[in-house]
């Protein structure tokens, strides 16, 4: 219907008198609608060409110059030999020469850009799409790497703390590696993906509270306030169980200083809080990696980033809840 519309308005410019007899105007619209066709195919496949020399993302100025040349020459070749058979089977002229060539280069140069709005959008769409492919691909690169971090972070700091229990108590150290092998069997299945439930969570983190109770005994304490609809929400796996390490890695933990963590959920974040009495840690002891890792992690899956205060006494972390899609 566009091409009719267009090719009614065009003979009206390049032949006005043919429109005096239904003959003539049934011969015009078959000429108009024959040279559209032509104009708008012949410079699609002229366009294509040009696209295999020059691209619109790698130089779209040169693109757009060159295809308005192809245009210009394909299209003049065109008409002169439309027009001149058309003249020799209908016995009627369409234009004066040079008018006919002139009316034939702006029609495709309108048909032209037409087509290369559409061929620049379709590029920049597709730019946009492989660029929006690429981030996510290296997200979840990002996102595996840091999973990656998890197990060896918490090998490290159990296989230290049994290395201290076997010089203090052999029978102790035991019973906490037989524990220890349970939790780290959780920590395998969990691991694997990229959120948990609270609930979940909490399971494993119950097994190394319970480990770290038999290193510090009563000098360590962790309280769990958090509601029943919030353990039924996700949070990256081992996040709470990070923290609480750190904690311990940067604090002192004696009779006279006892750790105390608690956990407790603030509208849709949960707040891990730690009374602060620190301690020197030793050149190269890494202790802030879980800190780190939670961070990265969170920026991988969602825009609400972790919070954490400082005021001198306590130290607080705040964990966004977040919800699957």
């Amino acid at each position: 219907m566009l091409i009719i519309v267009l090719a009614s308005i065009m003979g009206v410019f390049m032949c006005p008198s043919c429109f005096s007899t239904w003959e003539h105007i049934w011969k015009l619209e078959c000429i108009m609608i024959t040279i559209w066709l032509v104009m708008w195919y012949g410079n699609g496949f002229v366009s294509q060409q040009i696209d295999r020399i020059v691209s619109w993302i790698d130089n779209p100025i040169k693109r757009f110059i060159i295809g308005i040349f192809g245009s210009a020459i394909f299209s003049s070749i065109a008409i002169i030999f439309l027009a001149a058979l058309f003249e020799s089977i209908f016995n009627i002229s369409i234009g004066d020469g040079w008018s006919t060539v002139w009316i034939s280069i702006i029609v495709a140069i309108l048909i032209l850009l037409f087509m290369q709005s559409l061929q620049f959008l379709s590029a920049w769409r597709d730019l946009a799409l492989r660029e929006v492919k690429m981030k996510n691909e290296v997200l979840s690169a990002k996102f595996e790497l840091l999973k990656s971090q998890i197990n060896p972070h918490f090998m490290f700091n159990s296989l230290n703390t049994l290395n201290s229990l076997i010089y203090q108590d052999q029978n102790l150290a035991a019973k906490y590696l037989s524990q220890l092998s349970k939790v780290y069997r959780s920590v395998l299945a969990t691991n694997t993906n990229e959120l948990v439930t609270i609930e979940e969570e909490l399971v494993i983190l119950q097994s190394y509270i319970f480990l770290q109770t038999i290193r510090f005994e009563d000098r360590f304490n962790v309280e769990i306030n958090l509601s029943d609809d919030i353990k039924k929400k996700h949070i990256p796996p081992m996040v709470l169980q990070m923290l609480i390490e750190n904690c311990i890695k940067h604090n002192e933990i004696t009779r006279e200083n006892p750790l105390h963590i608690e956990v407790a959920d603030a509208g849709d974040m949960i707040c891990v809080k730690n009374s602060i009495m620190p301690k020197q840690v030793l050149p190269g002891d890494n202790a802030s990696i879980g800190l780190a890792n939670i961070k990265a992690r969170y920026e991988a899956l969602s825009n609400v980033p972790v919070e954490v205060f400082d005021n001198g006494r306590d130290f607080i972390v705040k964990l966004p809840i977040l919800t699957i899609t």
